[in-house]
């Protein structure tokens, strides 16, 4: 039987057929499958493209007729179940890696996901688990390949499935479906967009409590993915956050010496190789340095998965090893080689390991469009050029960079016409991995092939403080310039840089400074553009460096920062009320006597009229939106929350619930934006913005 006569059989099979029509249909279609598929559906990729095209047209008959106990329900479950069996394994995948056209695959997530029902889920006499799995295998894998939102889910899915996961966890009889479920959540906690979602039907929990349950383990699918959803969720900041909440590292270590017990050699080298990736992702680098050079022998297994991991993955064509991809191993790698101790061990002790990741860049910045894998692709760049920049700082590898030919071809593309590959920054990407334009030009700038030459005609005469921060510290960053604009010159970066050549304009900026001014944090510290930058200023400029502390900020300098800023007098603004310690600032950056602080004209008191009429007790909608326009608040802001505020004592007690709930109220703030603006993602820095002048709200109430 051709494949047209297979979907036309497909096609024919209809409600109003009589018994014995409909199950002749459906032998025939059985047959042909379990012959066409003996060892799944690669074996002929036109014949299982064209099913999944067109099985979801008759998922409402096969619904039918399972509800009843009969010969139709009995011979559609056979059917069902060799199409199961059909969809075991990497079939799915190599299938739905072989389409061309990314729409395609949407148009088959589109057509499957909102033929869930709870009903199937709700039932305890399995009559519907192949025709569920058959639909959670081709929606979970179609949906590797492309953007989610939490538009595209069911809104009570994620509800429903993790109740029946939490009754079925460990039964033998569901475990098919429990398994095809958790693979689908491994999937959707890769894609940062749905994290929040995930997060607010408590599926983490729900997997940390899987994980210390007392008592014999589950099968050790289910382990494997209990443990890969935790893994993919810590890859997201928000989800380390929670996942720390939670002591997911402590829970982690607890479950160890069960798994051991209840699973073979091999199924547990799998779970502890997932569980170390997970452990990294969570712990500070600095930590796993510390413990390392204690000798902690769960540090040196880490590093030592980690190394094997991507070498021999980088040697099989599909980059995957003993079940991983080299994706998982070089995201954590990522996150560790911020600490030059753990950077330096991992080269000097796997020569390999440099050359490895520089021809995985060529090999993969030399393909043209890359259909629908544009995001794993997308992935492996970014991840790979973000290491070859941390390494780029450490001396000893210059000569190996620009002895290589073909890499610094590859740099220079990148750097100035990187939009000829698409991957630039995406969604699915850790927050602490850079564009590629970006990497490409700090590995070019370490190896001194963008650096501006100085001449006297970029240094500037009058007294210029630069403010040198982390992105994250945005808030804080604004509040310093407001105050500190009033009596100096200050270069800052959101004001000064206005093209697209941000290391230039950067080190322009550096140039003509008299000072460096630091924000001191732990996310300075993890930011290879700001080591960048305090390496071209302390390094190269020999500029003076006062370093400050944020309020609130515990972190203490070491590594690469520590050593820079060794010995300077600095200011903390955590122990002093903010405009005692800026005044500090001024006088220690005035050490040149130059600058005379002018003295504040005083304010005039405001008549008491004007004072009520500006009362924010007597603010409407109109001085509300007046409040989002001056304090440069993005519009869809005021369209998604301050239009629904009509007093001005409702906005000042929603400024105090989001100091409370903040990290709920973000996810669900980030989440309306999404599902109000067409998918599009809610800006960080539009966010923070917001919070700022809300802060400022609160701050100025509280005062009067």
């Amino acid at each position: 039987m051709a494949t047209n006569d297979f979907v036309n059989d497909l096609k024919s099979l209809s409600l109003s057929q009589s018994e014995n029509v409909y199950i002749e249909t459906v032998q025939r279609l059985f047959l042909h499958l379990k012959s066409s598929t003996p060892n799944g559906l690669l074996e002929d990729k036109p014949f299982g493209l064209s099913l999944i095209d067109n099985f979801h047209r008759i998922i409402p008959i096969f619904e039918k007729k399972l509800s009843n106990q009969n010969a139709e329900s009995l011979i559609t479950n056979s059917f069902l179940e060799t199409l199961q069996n059909a969809f075991d394994g990497v079939c799915l995948i190599d299938l739905f890696h072989s389409v061309k056209d990314p729409s395609h695959l949407e148009t088959i997530f589109q057509n499957y996901i909102f033929l869930l029902k709870e009903d199937y889920f709700r039932d305890d006499n399995n009559q519907y688990d192949h025709l569920v799995n058959c639909l959670l295998a081709i929606i979970g894998f179609s949906s590797v390949f492309i953007s989610i939102t939490e538009t595209n889910l069911p809104s009570n899915f994620l509800f429903y499935s993790l109740e029946f996961t939490k009754k079925n966890w460990k039964s033998k009889e569901r475990v098919e479906l429990v398994n095809y479920i958790l693979i689908l959540m491994k999937i959707f906690s890769k894609k940062p967009l749905l994290v929040p979602m995930i997060i607010r039907y408590e599926w983490p929990h729900a997997c940390i409590q899987w994980l210390i349950t007392p008592g014999q383990r589950p099968s050790f699918q289910t382990d494997l993915h209990i443990c890969y959803i935790l893994q993919k969720l810590a890859r997201c900041t928000i989800g380390v956050e929670v996942l720390n909440e939670l002591n997911c590292v402590k829970s982690l270590l607890e479950s160890k010496e069960q798994m051991k017990k209840d699973h073979n050699e091999k199924e547990y080298s799998n779970i502890d190789f997932i569980q170390s990736i997970t452990y990294a992702l969570l712990v500070e680098a600095d930590e796993i340095k510390q413990n390392f050079l204690l000798a902690d022998q769960l540090m040196c297994h880490i590093l030592d998965q980690l190394i094997t991991l991507i070498l021999n993955a980088s040697q099989c064509n599909s980059l995957i090893y003993q079940g991983f991809h080299i994706i998982e191993g070089l995201v954590v790698l990522s996150k560790l080689f911020v600490n030059d101790d753990i950077l330096k061990k991992c080269l000097k002790e796997n020569n390999q390991l440099f050359d490895c990741l520089s021809q995985l860049l060529i090999q993969f910045t030399s393909e043209i469009k890359f259909s629908n894998i544009q995001l794993i692709k997308d992935e492996l760049l970014i991840t790979l050029i973000n290491l070859l920049w941390s390494i780029s700082f450490q001396q000893f590898s210059h000569e190996k960079f620009q002895s290589n030919t073909n890499l610094m071809n590859v740099l220079s593309n990148l750097s100035t016409s990187s939009s000829l590959y698409t991957g630039t920054r995406n969604d699915s990407f850790p927050l602490d991995l850079c564009s590629l334009k970006k990497a490409a030009d700090g590995i070019l700038w370490n190896l001194e092939s963008l650096r501006l030459p100085l001449s006297k005609d970029n240094i500037c005469q009058e007294h210029l403080i630069m403010i040198s921060y982390s992105h994250t510290d945005a808030i804080f960053c604004q509040e310093l310039v407001k105050y500190l604009s009033q009596y100096l010159p200050i270069w800052v970066d959101y004001q000064q840089i206005h093209s697209d050549d941000v290391w230039e304009e950067i080190a322009s900026g550096m140039e003509k400074a008299t000072v460096i001014v630091l924000i001191v944090t732990k996310k300075y510290y993890d930011s290879k553009s700001c080591r960048q930058e305090l390496s071209y200023a302390c390094d190269t400029l020999k500029k003076r460096i006062v370093p400050i502390y944020a309020p609130n900020q515990q972190y203490r300098p070491n590594g690469w920062l520590g050593i820079r800023i060794a010995g300077q007098k600095y200011i903390h603004f955590g122990r002093k009320a903010f405009k005692d310690a800026a005044n500090e600032l001024l006088s220690v950056v005035n050490v040149d006597k130059k600058l005379v602080l002018p003295v504040k004209p005083i304010v005039q008191n405001i008549v008491k009229q004007e004072e009520e009429e500006n009362s924010l007790k007597n603010w409407t909608k109109n001085h509300i939106q007046k409040w989002f326009d001056e304090n440069h608040i993005h519009r869809d802001l005021f369209i998604l929350i301050g239009d629904h505020l009509l007093t001005g004592t409702a906005l000042l007690l929603y400024a105090r619930h989001l100091k409370q709930f903040y990290r709920h109220e973000y996810a669900q703030v980030s989440s309306n934006y999404s599902k109000n603006f067409d998918g599009k993602q809610l800006q960080t820095v539009d966010f923070i913005t917001f919070i700022d002048a809300l802060t400022r709200l609160c701050e100025e109430q509280h005062q009067s």
